[in-house]
């Protein structure tokens, strides 16, 4: 296993610039590489589409959900009632129609009200906290004396989300990179 440090960039001209500076810092050809992470949810990694089942953002979404279906068919049934009272015989029908709609339309605000980014501590390969999309740089930090002046470039070329990670280094590629799980932060000196 190799130690590695990444950054994101938001545009590969900076990722680019950063790739020219590193063999004059002393950094072999084999020791960095330059790719790309898709957007979550858009990597095909779960049988059906997609990365994971859930990710650690959407773990209180189901709860939401339930409780948003009640407040929104409640809601729908006090409607109903007063078509009801109107209309005894259709108006029965409008109040269970009224009901449904209020109780779908509450499950997806309770359901989107669960949600939230995640908290990256808690992300695992089954409940991911997935990353942003864009280009990254890796740099194999194995020799002694390589890890701060990797995280110094990646700083001064204004790499964002950058971590340290371990993983499978060959030929300039993280053989087993899995954008589902996030590197370890790394204090950037802008967050200090």
């Amino acid at each position: 296993m190799a130690i590695l440090v990444v950054g994101r960039f938001d545009d590969i001209v900076q990722a680019q610039r950063l790739l020219e500076a590193l063999p004059s810092a002393g950094f072999a050809l084999r020791e960095y590489g330059l790719f790309y992470v898709g957007p979550p949810g858009q990597h095909a990694t779960f049988p059906i589409g997609g990365d994971a089942y859930a990710d650690e953002g959407a773990k209180k979404a189901g709860k939401t959900a339930v409780a948003g279906a009640a407040v929104g068919g409640a809601a729908g049934l006090a409607v109903g009632a007063v078509a009801a009272a109107a209309l005894p015989v259709a108006g029965m029908l409008a109040a269970l129609a009224a009901m449904g709609i209020g109780a779908y339309i509450g499950s997806l605000y309770g359901a989107l009200s669960g949600t939230d980014s995640g908290d990256p501590a808690e992300a695992t390969r089954v409940q991911p906290v997935e990353q942003p999309g864009g280009p990254r740089v890796a740099i194999c930090v194995d020799r002694p004396g390589t890890e701060a002046q990797a995280l110094k470039l990646l700083e001064h070329f204004g790499a964002s989300d950058i971590g340290r990670a371990e993983g499978e280094w060959r030929q300039r590629v993280w053989e087993d990179f899995d954008p589902r799980v996030p590197p370890e932060p790394v204090a950037q000196r802008g967050s200090r």
